[in-house]
């Protein structure tokens, strides 16, 4: 099987860095948290500045290589792909069709782009988490 280029190791620990700091200003910044030490200028720059910090952070923990990257971590990898794919089907089915059956719709193109966001966070989110339980569930049966 033909390895997927990875970035090193090492930049799990940046991303580990990274994706908690970005995600806390990000939020704080959009509940106005900082509204009285901003204008809208820094507002935007702020956002948009921890927004891509939370974001590149997740890629960095997700596309870095384990400590040892053999075989067995390629098929968790794309087992975990896999179901994070099949779970964002189920869920766009599913909003799609509430959204169609209640007849609400995201609010304008802000509602629209943040459902959207959101559906890609879900999805990388929930990558790492099957990613991760897999391989500490299957690390404590190796070990046995």
């Amino acid at each position: 099987m033909k390895s997927l280029t990875l970035l090193p190791n090492r930049f799990k620990k940046i991303g580990l860095f990274l994706f908690p700091i970005g995600l806390i200003i990000w939020i704080s910044t959009q509940l106005d948290l900082f509204n009285s030490f901003l204008n809208y200028k820094m507002k935007v720059v702020t956002l948009t500045l921890s927004f891509f910090s939370f974001l590149f952070g997740l890629y960095f923990i997700t596309f870095s290589k384990e400590p040892i990257e053999d075989e067995y971590i390629n098929s968790v990898r794309l087992k975990s792909f896999q179901i994070s794919s099949i779970s964002q089907m189920v869920f766009f089915l599913i909003s799609f069709s509430l959204m169609f059956i209640l007849n609400i719709e995201p609010n304008g193109d802000g509602g629209l782009s943040i459902f959207l966001l959101l559906s890609i966070i879900l999805y990388w989110l929930m990558y790492l988490v099957i990613f991760n339980y897999t391989l500490t569930i299957n690390k404590g049966k190796l070990n046995d």
